[in-house]
């Protein structure tokens, strides 16, 4: 009855007067985006102006420009390791070690601009070169595990707010952010010798087995005490997010909780079970994903496995959405063989109603039939068009998302990790409008809407007032836009 009516709710909106502007106005404004075309700074107030809807795969930490870690470490005179750059905010355990000093001391001596930028080039891509002889996918990744306990510190109050106002002053109204790890739920030590009958199991494509011992173990995890975890858990994260005031008319925020890809089995598997039971209840927690480098060795030996993880937790938990990262991959990078099924897994086996990236399509087995599928099944993909042409070195000679587009395959434009990239939704927008000339302003206002109408959004009141927003938005801009901007555009 639920997935009834956000069905009809879906194709009601698009009936609305207006989403579907006239077709004078569609000319006019796809005429003027063309003319645009040829200048980025033009581009960047259109799109400025142009709501974007949400952003449906957005990572907090990765998300946040590295100048509010620098100042968080900089207000508490936090600990900086002058070697490695690592920075703590208590003295614990590092005192003996000549290497560690206080931020303001290495500040002194280093000279404040230099100091500052040689920790922005360690917490993001800045001045990223090829030729320091370290790949755009490690320097991409490494970032994360740099960021250490400046992340804690940050998290969650000010990198909220930070992110909401952001967001707000980019016209995006809704965002569905990869917050962290729910910190509950371990298995005791006496079950890490199953690790390897997992890998066994999984091998010998023995799903009865597979099913049988994960269900052994989720009947071990969810003790009551974690139970108590995770609800304490979830007051907290909702008692934050009320003080906070993050949701009001003009933003909305929701949380996706995520696994990591490259711990052993049983981690993953602990992570998995207990992420579906926190989020088959809870509003505010939309929906399930899976993080870490996909090409680490680990997570190939995995893959496999996290599928049928994720398939067993989907019929466990049939309500709980997930979204996956898939196919973040590119010739070299990875064995022929590692690129022929990651994206098929994710939709057929692990149910996924996203897929992040998704830029290996062109590599999978039978890409036709899973092109069909994709596209009856809707199953949304989530275009990280900048972070692909950082990480993976794609463009749009070799990106699939004129592919998708040509199948009816729904897409959503999101920014991946804007404060690691330095980029923003708007880039986002901009890039492809540059590169992928056969795109329409009528193309980049589905995008939008599909952002609303794809978000894992429980409750049909708050899609509601999104898509009545958005669509006000796009209403005001369609009249106003080119009228305001006559004498530079026209």
């Amino acid at each position: 009855m639920k997935n009834t009516c956000l069905n009809i709710l879906f194709f009601l909106v698009l009936s609305l007067p207006g989403i579907l502007i006239s077709q004078s106005n569609a000319s006019r404004i796809d005429s003027l985006l063309n003319r645009l075309r040829t200048n980025e700074a033009a581009l960047r107030i259109f799109f400025s102006a142009m709501p974007k809807g949400g952003d449906l795969h957005h990572h907090y930490s990765g998300s946040i420009y590295a100048e509010k870690y620098i100042e968080k470490a900089k207000s508490a005179n936090a600990w900086v390791n002058a070697v490695t750059l690592e920075i703590k905010f208590d003295s614990s355990g590092i005192l003996k070690d000549k290497e560690w000093q206080k931020f303001l001391t290495l500040e002194k001596e280093l000279g404040e601009y230099n100091f500052q930028q040689i920790l922005l080039k360690h917490f993001s891509s800045k001045d990223y070169s090829r030729s320091d002889g370290i790949t755009s996918y490690d320097d991409f990744f490494e970032t994360f595990n740099r960021f250490g306990s400046s992340k804690n510190q940050i998290s969650n109050g000010s990198g909220l707010l930070w992110i909401k106002q952001n967001a707000i002053h980019q016209n995006v109204s809704y965002i569905e952010t990869m917050l962290e790890t729910i910190p509950c739920g371990t298995l005791p030590e006496r079950f890490n010798h199953l690790n390897d009958s997992l890998l066994i199991y999984q091998a010998s494509n023995d799903t009865i087995k597979l099913f049988s011992l994960f269900n052994t173990l989720k009947n071990n995890l969810l003790s009551a005490n974690n139970k108590i975890c995770i609800q304490n858990y979830l007051k907290g994260l909702e008692k934050e997010h009320l003080r906070l005031q993050i949701d009001d008319s003009l933003f909305t925020l929701r949380y996706q909780t995520y696994v990591l890809r490259i711990l052993p089995p049983i981690q993953v598997l602990s992570q998995m079970i207990t992420s579906f039971e926190a989020a088959k209840e809870d509003t505010l927690l939309v929906g399930i994903n899976m993080v870490a480098p996909e090409h680490h060795p680990i997570a190939l030996r995995d893959y496999r496995l996290h599928m049928r993880m994720f398939q067993y937790c989907a019929k466990t938990w049939p309500k709980v959405s997930v979204s996956l990262h898939a196919g973040e991959l590119s010739e070299g990078l990875v064995s022929p063989e590692d690129m022929r099924f990651h994206i098929q897994e994710a939709v057929d086996i692990a149910g996924a109603k996203r897929i992040g990236h998704g830029t290996a399509l062109a590599y999978e087995q039978d890409v036709l039939s899973l092109i069909e599928r994709m596209r009856t099944k809707k199953t949304v993909i989530e275009i990280n068009y900048y972070s692909n042409r950082f990480i993976l070195g794609s463009t749009h000679r070799n990106h699939p998302l004129y592919l998708y587009h040509k199948a009816n395959i729904p897409i959503v434009i999101c920014t991946d990790d804007a404060g690691v990239l330095r980029t923003d939704h708007n880039g986002e927008f901009i890039q492809i409008a540059l590169d992928f000339p056969n795109f329409t302003y009528t193309d980049f206002k589905e995008f939008a809407f599909n952002s609303i109408n794809y978000s894992f959004i429980k409750g049909v009141e708050v899609r509601t007032k999104l898509l009545e927003k958005l669509y006000r938005d796009f209403t005001y801009f369609e009249n106003h836009f080119i009228a305001q901007y006559r004498n530079i555009f026209e």
